[in-house]
């Protein structure tokens, strides 16, 4: 992946899960970005399950980030990561976008 992919959410529930390269690229950044107006909380979630080789519903996702409602957010993983995805628990008159963006080999 060598541009920056994003999703965004506008209603609670879960992002369209991003597939990364887990066996090329050791570090990942992410960003995520609230509208300026309304009020959320959301969590970045990360697997180490390939999702090309894993049924979705037997994928298992842990938090990357704890809950918050800040506006903005960078954050660097380091280690192999198969797949990200933003988890809105909260959004009311906002809309959220998760930017990524993994190291090329």
């Amino acid at each position: 992946m060598g541009m920056p992919v994003s999703v965004s959410l506008s209603s609670v529930g879960t992002s369209r899960p991003v597939n990364l390269d887990w066996g090329a690229a050791p570090r990942v950044s992410f960003s995520v970005t609230g509208s300026s107006s309304g009020s959320f909380t959301y969590t970045v979630e990360g697997s180490l399950d390939d999702l090309q080789q894993v049924p979705s519903a037997n994928v298992a996702w842990t938090a990357l980030s704890s809950a918050t409602t800040a506006n903005s957010s960078l954050n660097l993983y380091s280690g192999p990561l198969a797949a990200i995805r933003l988890n809105a628990s909260a959004i009311s008159s906002a809309s959220l976008t998760l930017r990524i963006l993994q190291e090329m080999p």
